[in-house]
Order: C-alpha cells, then structure tokens, then sequence
C-alpha cells in the first residue's frame, strides 16, 4: 500500500516528494505498487526511483529521458 497525505494527496504531489510503500513483500512488488498508484490517479507526468527499502522519490518526466535529474 502506498502512503498518501490527506483526502487530495495525489493532486498536490509535486516532484520531490518521497513515497512510503508498505506491505510489498519484495522491490518488485513496491515498485508495482507505485506505478500502479500513480497511473490509477492518472499522474503520468510523474516518473519515480527507489531511494532506499520502501521509499521512492517522484521526479518529473520530460520527454523520455532522465537527464533533467540532479
């Protein structure tokens, strides 16, 4: 499960943010958890990568690449 933060989270998200996944028995499965979560409230504009177990940072996706990411 994908912790979020109030009734409206997924609208307020901005590139940035760290993501808590609990419950996933693997990466795989957190991973899973994530994409389907942002693809079920429709934030294709956000892109993620894991950042330690469990937590994932939202960054911006532009055109494809990773190589606005600092």
């Amino acid at each position: 499960m994908v912790a979020t933060l109030g009734n409206n989270a997924i609208n307020t998200l901005k590139p940035g943010a760290v993501l808590t996944v609990t419950g996933a028995r693997t990466e795989t499965d957190a991973q899973k958890e994530v994409a389907d979560f942002l693809q079920s409230s429709n934030r294709t504009d956000l892109g993620y990568f894991l950042i330690s177990k469990d937590y994932f940072l939202l960054y911006t996706k532009s055109g494809g690449t990773l190589s606005g990411i600092a």
